[in-house]
């Protein structure tokens, strides 16, 4: 004999926040990636750029020094947004991962409860067998 547990849909809503508490996180990290990797194509497009700032120095051609600074400038500008943003994102994953946390232990709460509920009722269970065998060797020994 089975017991219905009565719980069992809010179990089930947790569940379901749980997955989306997950979902939501791993939503996040992809996002961070992201941010990681385009803040590494802009370190590197400042790399190539100055890199190209210092080989026209060399080669003593001053015709477009001024644009690479410029551009240089404004690529730093976008560097230190994008750090700005990954910065955010890893704060939303901090936070992320704790409203997961919590909805991971309200799982495991009513999970537990459930197990609770499921051996209360196998020693309800097991108690009545008992009264029952009781009863019949009580009634067997008057008839005898």
């Amino acid at each position: 004999m089975t017991k219905k547990f009565k719980m069992e849909k809010v179990l089930e809503l947790r569940e379901k926040a749980l997955e989306k508490e997950k979902i939501k996180l791993s939503e996040l990290i992809k996002i961070e990636e992201e941010i990681r990797a385009e803040r590494q194509v802009i370190a590197d497009d400042i790399d190539q750029k100055s890199a190209e700032l210092e080989e026209d120095r060399q080669n003593n051609r001053f015709d477009f020094i001024d644009m690479y600074n410029k551009y240089i400038k404004l690529r730093q500008k976008d560097l230190i947004e994008c750090e700005t943003r990954r910065k955010q994102a890893e704060q939303n994953i901090i936070n992320q991962k704790e409203v997961l946390r919590k909805a991971l232990n309200d799982v495991k709460v009513m999970e537990k409860l459930k197990e609770k509920h499921l051996q209360a009722y196998q020693e309800y269970v097991k108690k009545q067998e008992e009264m029952q065998i009781d009863e019949i060797n009580i009634t067997r020994g008057f008839k005898e």
